[in-house]
């Protein structure tokens, strides 16, 4: 299917997971399940267009403490706010605040690394570390709990941590791994033009063709770092269900339910 982004005005990589293929023959439903990058440039029409028209019940902010403090969410009346911040220190270049992109570019000093294998691993933890597992509990109580209305997810750019969540609900509702690659991938499209602003500005800005590099791995979005995820489940656990039950702890019942809720 065609991925599309919700068009608003000051938002770019903000769209509903409605649409998609998924368990059974059933559909994820429009208006409930949506990810976003922040939501700091959103303005009142946009935040309107989502309040009504996408009936935004809860927000799930999943930036660190200083990316919240530098971009804070604007204030929404009648919409729940939720804090998970699904990083810390070891997963540094995937939060976007200053101190985090400094550290990240450290990881990249010695040149025998590969910057793309680095932020594969960055992947993998992203996925697969303990850390994560409350945070990812918590999410998708969230979703159990919220009967009416949409939640909308986000980080800063709306690609990494944001995907990654994504990808966890939509295991959950039996959406393809085609599907969930796809939709991924979007956000590479979705945010061309910044992107381009960004590379120009790198260009000139940073002389060191390595240093370069990294930025662009930082930026960019590539299936292989998805895939390879999925080739660890397949390994690990045998299925994206097995996984959802031995790691985060969703039993069969609460996953019977989030299709009933979110699929039609």
């Amino acid at each position: 299917m065609e991925v599309k982004r919700i068009q608003l005005k000051n938002l770019t990589n903000t769209r509903d997971l409605g649409g998609f293929p998924a368990y059974c023959g059933k559909t994820v439903a429009p208006h409930r399940l949506i990810r976003s990058g922040e939501l700091k440039n959103a303005d009142k029409s946009d935040l309107d267009k989502l309040k009504t028209e996408y009936r935004m019940h809860t927000v799930i902010d999943l930036r660190t403490d200083a990316e919240r403090e530098q971009s804070p969410d604007p204030e929404m009346d009648g919409v729940k706010s939720v804090v998970l911040p699904v990083l810390d220190s070891s997963f540094f270049g995937i939060a976007r605040d200053e101190n985090a992109i400094d550290a990240w570019m450290k990881l990249f000093e010695d040149p025998a690394k590969d910057p793309t294998e680095i932020f594969k691993e960055m992947y993998r933890k992203l996925l697969f570390s303990d850390y994560v597992k409350p945070y990812y509990r918590a999410f998708f109580d969230v979703l159990l709990e919220n009967t009416s209305g949409s939640v909308l997810w986000h980080c800063s750019a709306g690609k990494d941590r944001a995907g990654v969540v994504a990808i966890l609900a939509m295991m959950a509702l039996g959406v393809s791994r085609e599907c969930m690659i796809q939709d991924y991938m979007m956000t590479g499209l979705f945010t061309k033009r910044e992107l381009r602003k960004l590379y120009f500005m790198i260009r000139f800005l940073v002389r060191d063709k390595r240093r370069k590099e990294c930025f662009r791995t930082l930026l960019g979005v590539k299936e292989e770092y998805v895939q390879q995820l999925f080739d660890i489940i397949d390994h690990t656990y045998g299925s994206d269900i097995v996984y959802l039950k031995s790691f985060i702890g969703l039993s069969e019942s609460e996953i019977n339910t989030l299709r009933t809720m979110y699929l039609y």
